[in-house]
C-alpha cells in the first residue's frame, strides 16, 4: 500500500488497471504528459521504455469476436509525438539467419496511425522506420482468429555514420553505402568529397554495411548495435581492384568480337573491344557502373554492372529488320535499285550508324536490310535516271522485322537559269548540280553553262535544296531554300563572283556547324560575330525543330538544308541544352568564307 494526501491506502493494482482500461475505451492508448507518463503506465503494462524500440501489445476491447483479426496502431516519437508518414511493415519472424519476409506494407496517416486489417493466422512483427526519428520492431505477436489487437510502437534513434578511404588513408569520395539484412531496409546513402555518410533510422536485422567505389574492391562491415546503442560509427578502408576481365558473345552464344563501353557518358568512361576470340579488360575505374557491348551486324548487349573480381559476360542480341519496297511516283515497282542507311540514332559509341549502299534486283522492288541495331533509322533510295528519296523514320526493334515501308522516287523537277559574273556578263562553262544531298548517297545530275550562260539542270529533289555553282577563278555559290515539285520546273539566275585571293565560298546561312549523333543533330561550333552566336546558338545544342518541323525523322542533310537559306529570312529553331527546351529565332545572312 502506498500512502496518498487524503491519507487513505491506494491499491496500485486497481488504480493501473483503470488508467489503462480508460485509455483503451477512449480509441486507444494515449500520450498524456510525454514520456514521464509512458514510464509510469509501463508498471502496469507490456508498453516499454520509450526510446528502446519496442512496443506496447494490448489486446483491442472491441475486437474480441472480431470474425476477421486485425493489428492497428499508431507510431510515435521519443517524446510521444506521432509520427506521420512513417513506413510500417507487417513480416515472418526470423527463421534461423533469414530475416524474415515482408507480408505487408503500409504508411501512417497524420495522427500517426496505421492498419494491417483481414489477417491469417500466424505470428508476425511490425517494423517501422521513418527518417529521422528512427526505427522500431515489436515484439512477436501471435494472430489469433476472431480477435484483432491495437499496439503503440515508439521510434528509437538508430544511425550508421562514418567515413570512407582509401589505403593510404585519403577520402573516397563518392561512393556508395548500403546496409543490408534486412529486406524491408532500402535506404543508402553517398559518400562526401571528405568520404564522409550518414544513414539514419537503421533497421534492426540490417547489420552489414556495404561500401562500394568505382575502382575499389566492394568492402563489408558489421555494423550490430550493441544493447541501448543508438549510434555506430565506423571507418571503412577501401582497397584498390584489380582489372576486371570479360567475355563477348554473340546471340547464339559463340565468341565475338565487338566494342565494349563501360560508364558510358560518365567521367570515368572506358571503351575497348573484344578480342576474336570474345575477351576483353577493363581498368578497375569501370567497377559499379554499366558494361555494353555493340557491333554493328548485332543489337547491343544488355548492360552488366561491373563488380571486382567477376568476369563480365556480354551477350550480344539479334538485330531487327527492315522491309519495304522502292516504287516510282505511278506505284510501280523499280526494279533495280540501292538502299542506305542515311540517319540512325542506334549508335551507343555516339556514331551514326550508317550503311550502304545496298544494291537489289527485285520486279517488285522489295527489299530486306537485315542485322540492325534497335533504335530510329531514316533510309535513302536510289536508282539511275531517278532522284533518290528518303524514307520517313523507321523505329527498329531487337530481333524483329519492321515491314510496310514504302519509298517513292520521283521524277524529280527541273532548275533552269543563267549564270553570269558580276558585271552581269554571261558566264560558260559553270559547273552546277545539288549541294549535301545525303550523306550516303549522291545525286548525280549535273549540267554546265552553254555560252550565253543558260543552263538546266534536271532531278531536283522535291527540297528545300540548295544549288551549286562552280567555276575557276571565281567563287563558289550555293543559293539555298529552293523548292521544286515533282515534273515541275523552278527558275534561278546565279551572279559569281571573281576569287579575290581572299574567300572562295559564299551562301546564305546562320554560320554554324552541325553533326549528326545517336542522338540525333548536334551543333557543333558556332562562329565569332556570325547570326548563330548573335542570337544565343550554343555548342553542344541538340536540335529539337527546325521551323517547326520535327527534327527526330531527319538527317543531317535534312537539317543542313533547313538552316540554310536566302539571306535576310529568319529561321526558328529549338534545341534541347542542359535538360532544357530553347526557342532561338535565327536571321539568315551572307556567309563568306
Amino acid at each position: 500500500m502506498i500512502p496518498n494526501p487524503s491519507g487513505k491506502p491506494r491499491d496500485v493494482g486497481r488504480s493501473a488497471a483503470l488508467v489503462v482500461a480508460t485509455l483503451i475505451l477512449a480509441g486507444g492508448l494515449a500520450v498524456l504528459l510525454g514520456r514521464t507518463v509512458l514510464r509510469g503506465l509501463s508498471a502496469f503494462s507490456d508498453l516499454r521504455m520509450p526510446g528502446s524500440g519496442q512496443a506496447a501489445s494490448i489486446p483491442d476491447a472491441a475486437g474480441a469476436d472480431d470474425a476477421n483479426p486485425e493489428i492497428r496502431g499508431r507510431i510515435l516519437d521519443a517524446d510521444g509525438n506521432a509520427v506521420p508518414g512513417a513506413a510500417v511493415r507487417l513480416v515472418t519472424p526470423a527463421q534461423g539467419t533469414g530475416p524474415g519476409a515482408i507480408l505487408r506494407d503500409a504508411s501512417t496517416d497524420a495522427a500517426g496511425g496505421f492498419s494491417f486489417p483481414h489477417l491469417a493466422v500466424m505470428a508476425v512483427r511490425v517494423v517501422a522506420d521513418h527518417d529521422p526519428e528512427g526505427t522500431v520492431t515489436s515484439a512477436e505477436l501471435a494472430v489469433k482468429a476472431g480477435r484483432s489487437q491495437q499496439i503503440t510502437l515508439v521510434l528509437a534513434p538508430s544511425t550508421v555514420r562514418g567515413q570512407v578511404v582509401d589505403a593510404d588513408g585519403h577520402a573516397v569520395a563518392g561512393g556508395s553505402i548500403a546496409i543490408e539484412g534486412a529486406p524491408w531496409f532500402t535506404r543508402t546513402a553517398t559518400t562526401d568529397d571528405a568520404g564522409a555518410f550518414r544513414i539514419n533510422a537503421v533497421a534492426e536485422g540490417a547489420t552489414t554495411l556495404v561500401a562500394a567505389a568505382r575502382g575499389y574492391a566492394t568492402a563489408q562491415v558489421d555494423v550490430t548495435r550493441a544493447e541501448g546503442q543508438t549510434e555506430v560509427v565506423v571507418r571503412v578502408r577501401l582497397v584498390s581492384a584489380p582489372t576486371v576481365f570479360g567475355d563477348v558473345r554473340d546471340a547464339d552464344g559463340a565468341p565475338a568480337h565487338a566494342r565494349v563501353y563501360a560508364c558510358l557518358g560518365q567521367p570515368g568512361e572506358a571503351r575497348t573491344e573484344s578480342a576474336d576470340d570474345g575477351t576483353f579488360e577493363l581498368p578497375s575505374s569501370a567497377i559499379g557502373c554499366d558494361a555494353v557491348a555493340e557491333w554493328e551486324d548485332f543489337s547491343p548487349s544488355d548492360p552488366v554492372t561491373v563488380a571486382s573480381r567477376q568476369r563480365v559476360e556480354l551477350r550480344l542480341r539479334a538485330g531487327g529488320a527492315i522491309e519495304g519496297v522502292v516504287v516510282d511516283d505511278r506505284g510501280r515497282g523499280v526494279p533495280s535499285f540501292a538502299i542506305s542507311v542515311e540517319a540512325s540514332s542506334s549508335a551507343l559509341s555516339g556514331r551514326p550508324a550508317r550503311r550502304g549502299p545496298a544494291h537489289y534486283e527485285d520486279p517488285r522492288g522489295a527489299f530486306r536490310l537485315e542485322k540492325l541495331q534497335p533504335g530510329r533509322y531514316v533510309l535513302m533510295a536510289s536508282a539511275p535516271g531517278k532522284t533518290p528519296a528518303r524514307s520517313d523514320s523507321i523505329d527498329v526493334r531487337s530481333a524483329a522485322s519492321t515491314t510496310g515501308v514504302r519509298i517513292v522516287l520521283a521524277a524529280g523537277g527541273a532548275v533552269v537559269g543563267h549564270v553570269y559574273d558580276d558585271r552581269r556578263s554571261p558566264l560558260a562553262g559553270v559547273d552546277l548540280r545539288f549541294d549535301a544531298f545525303a550523306s550516303t548517297a549522291e545525286n548525280a545530275a549535273d549540267a554546265k553553262t552553254d555560252e550565253t550562260g543558260q543552263y538546266r539542270l534536271d532531278g531536283a529533289p522535291p527540297g528545300p535544296f540548295t544549288l551549286r555553282a562552280q567555276k575557276d577563278g571565281y567563287r563558289v555559290v550555293l543559293v539555298s531554300g529552293l523548292r521544286v515539285d515533282s515534273r515541275g520546273t523552278l527558275a534561278q539566275d546565279v551572279v559569281l563572283h571573281a576569287l579575290d585571293g581572299g574567300a572562295g565560298l559564299e551562301f546564305g546561312g546562320i554560320g554554324a556547324n552541325i553533326n549528326q549523333t545517336s542522338d540525333g543533330v548536334a551543333v557543333s561550333a558556332v562562329f565569332p560575330g556570325d547570326p548563330a552566336e548573335r542570337a544565343g546558338l550554343r555548342p553542344g545544342d541538340r536540335i529539337l525543330r527546325v521551323d517547326g518541323e520535327d527534327a527526330d525523322g531527319l538527317s543531317l542533310a535534312d537539317v543542313l538544308q533547313r538552316l540554310r537559306g536566302q539571306a535576310g529570312t529568319p529561321v526558328g529553331v529549338t534545341v534541347q541544352r542542359a535538360g532544357e527546351t530553347v526557342d532561338i529565332v535565327i536571321p539568315r545572312s551572307l556567309i563568306v568564307r
